[in-house]
């Protein structure tokens, strides 16, 4: 393609350089790096040094990767800027790769610096010459000078002033760069180590504790296997409808971790997906310790690759057009098969390993604080079961898809269960007459047994939640005791969350399990109070009105806490206070709420029965409200059934049950239930 002229062009071709603020820094380093490779192709011995600049303060001891990158300056032993490379790189722009390495890549040094400056010691016939240049959006003038004798022959390129918006992610280590660059290399690295070259690519940090290095003796440690094959396109023409591919299979320690790559012009194009790639460090038949590599070449990929070349976007099945061509599905499902069996031992190793692993997030108390996840390994005694579930978890799955998977494969087992009950169930409702007893009952053992054990499942899950409460309660009683600070909404919304009206999902059961039945309203003005959309309190007469609200005391807009069933006729108010709350007038005030609702609420709702709780801690045997009797094996005090006159004639209407309990009690009846629980099924107890 025909060279366009830089300095006319340059301006829009910046601001149109297709390059994400994430990638920035790294795209650019990596153009750096390759125009210094494409220079000193011709040395028998490469060198690059890349030395980087964080952005401190004046203040800052440490320095480290928590400093953002300023920018970097690289220096190698290549040719230099020539007349011939210097005319390339400061007067023309090819928009495709070009021999040299000169291409459209090095806007992208503008895209991300304020500042490029270049100071380059070359040789031309028999003489050393310098040139040194601003890189910029202005006309470059041509710098050339005759250099002293015995002037070292380098290109130093200082890039400086990262702009702001590239340099959000540059808070990584030399270990990171190093990685990277290997990485994105490491095709046009063994390239030359294959034609004898030595080099070494050197990477520094101004705080002086970190470099990286990468070398050919580094790399001759590798274990490095290519194969071919090739694919059919129906699209091409010619010869072009099978298309050349080559993997490069790299087991290594110089890279940490295990990553597939495309390739273009002997680089990375980016990563391929879906591959399933093992997920961490891998061990051989003779048991060396490596990760694995994988980079695929092909012509192919030139012509997905956009101008700026950070990004390849190769067809997909997803578009109809492009199912008949060679499409990314395809290759990833070639590359899968073809990684299977070079690491067949491998991967075979860990497929082996699979129930064990399983077994092990299953049983990792760190998985284990709230749900009880150790009772899912009942499908690993199973051997078909077993088989299945192996299948369908790979052993590139992170504990948490592995235990999303498992809880998976439990729902699915009891939704076969059902079914298979459902279909016994239709046998013996056909064949009353016609139906083998000694089959039935052996069929219905079997089932039985599946369902106890996956109950027990998802019982045991809840009661680990419950133990998870039953902990939060008791670490905030133990800090509320060590401090002056009252805290009434803590404990108030563990027990049952303010303004809410579902007490299914409350915590009730540490008082009462039967509680949770009930329906439940928490924090509501008793004169707001519904149940199934229809208001508690009947409709007021004036004579009513004017008695509850008499002295200003708008005594049906107290907020309470109240659980309510109807079909009993039953109501249980709780007066919920922090632990550091005396009992003084609250005692009293359950029974001014129960007399009101007793008095007041619609004959739709007619309450025969109040069941009233007091609950803090500030109390002893001397604050016993009158008529309260001790509550024996417990510090806590009970009255047992009253009256609820109405106001008019002192005619009974209800009776009234009342506690005041303890915080630290409640907590600890309610854990010694739990502890049925725990041995039934056989849980670690707290």
């Amino acid at each position: 393609m025909a060279p366009l002229t830089l300095n006319a062009d340059i301006r829009d071709v910046v601001k149109n350089y297709d390059l994400k603020d994430e990638e920035g820094f790294l795209f650019c380093l990596f153009e750096a790096v390759s125009n210094s490779l494409y220079c000193c192709i011709d040395n028998s011995d490469i060198n690059i040094i890349i030395n980087f600049s964080r952005e401190y303060k004046a203040n800052d001891i440490l320095k480290n990767e928590d400093n953002f990158i300023r920018g970097f300056v690289i220096t190698d032993n290549g040719s230099g800027f020539t007349d011939e490379n210097y005319n390339k790189f400061a007067k023309t722009i090819y928009k495709t790769n070009h021999d040299g390495g000169k291409g459209i890549g090095r806007i992208s040094f503008l895209k991300v610096f304020e500042n490029i400056q270049i100071n380059s010691a070359f040789r031309d016939n028999d003489k050393i010459y310098r040139r040194i240049f601003n890189f910029g959006l202005e006309t470059i003038k041509d710098t050339k000078k005759e250099a002293l004798d015995g002037t070292p022959i380098k290109t130093t390129i200082r890039f400086d002033k990262l702009k702001s918006n590239f340099a959000g992610i540059t808070k990584k280590n030399i270990e990171y760069y190093s990685n990277e660059t290997l990485s994105h290399f490491y095709v046009f690295l063994n390239y030359l180590l294959e034609k004898n070259k030595n080099f070494e690519i050197r990477l520094v940090d101004d705080s002086g504790v970190a470099e990286g290095i990468i070398n050919a003796d580094k790399l001759k440690q590798d274990k490095i296997t290519k194969e071919a094959f090739t694919l059919g396109d129906p699209q091409g023409l010619g010869d072009m409808n099978n298309i050349s591919f080559e993997i490069v299979h790299i087991k290594t320690k110089n890279i940490d971790s295990n990553k597939a790559f495309y390739v273009v012009d002997e680089r990375s194009a980016g990563e391929i997906a879906n591959l399933d790639l093992p997920p961490g460090i891998l061990e051989d038949k003779n048991g060396a310790l490596y990760f694995y590599n994988i980079y695929l070449k092909s012509p192919y990929f030139n012509g997905f690759l956009n101008e700026s070349r950070t990004q390849l976007s190769l067809p997909s099945e997803k578009n109809s057009l492009n199912r008949k061509r060679i499409t990314k599905e395809r290759i990833e499902q070639v590359l899968k098969a073809k990684i299977t069996k070079y690491l067949e031992y491998e991967i075979g190793m860990l497929n082996q390993k699979n129930e064990e692993k399983i077994a092990g997030v299953l049983s990792d108390e760190s998985n284990n604080q709230i749900s009880n996840n150790k009772a899912f390994l009942y499908i690993l005694s199973d051997e078909k079961n077993k088989e299945k579930l192996l299948n369908s978890i790979k052993y590139s799955d992170n504990p948490q898809r592995v235990l999303s998977k498992v809880k998976d494969f439990h729902e699915e087992l009891q939704k076969e269960t059902v079914r298979q009950i459902n279909i016994t169930v239709e046998k013996i409702k056909n064949n009353k007459t016609d139906l083998d007893f000694a089959k039935l009952e052996d069929d219905m053992r079997r089932l039985i047994a599946r369902v106890n054990t996956e109950n027990i499942v998802n019982l045991s899950s809840y009661i680990m939640y419950r133990k998870y409460i039953l902990t939060l309660l008791n670490e905030g009683l133990t800090i509320y005791k060590e401090i002056k600070i009252q805290n009434e909404a803590f404990f108030h919304n563990l027990l049952l969350p303010k303004k809410v009206n579902n007490s299914i999902n409350s915590n009730l059961w540490l008082l009462d399990d039967s509680f949770i039945y009930f329906e439940g309203i928490s924090e509501i003005a008793i004169e707001d109070i519904k149940i199934n959309g229809t208001r508690i309190i009947k409709t007021l007469l004036p004579f009513e009105k004017e008695l509850l609200n008499e002295f200003n005391k708008r005594r049906l807009e107290k907020s309470i806490d109240l659980l309510f069933f109807p079909e009993e006729r039953q109501c249980i108010i709780l007066e919920l206070k922090d632990p550091k709350v005396g009992l003084s007038e609250n005692a009293h005030q359950m029974d001014k709420y129960a007399e009101l609702i007793a008095n007041f609420v619609s004959s739709d709702f007619s309450i025969e029965n109040f069941f009233t709780y007091l609950i803090t801690d500030s109390f002893n045997i001397y604050d016993r409200p009158t008529g309260y009797r001790k509550i024996y094996g417990i510090d806590g005090f009970v009255r047992h059934s009253i009256d609820i006159q109405k106001f008019e004639t002192g005619q009974t209407i209800a009776n009234q049950y009342a506690e005041v309990i303890r915080w630290t009690d409640i907590y600890e009846r309610a854990k010694t239930r739990n502890k049925i629980f725990f041995t039934k099924m056989n849980i670690q107890k707290e």
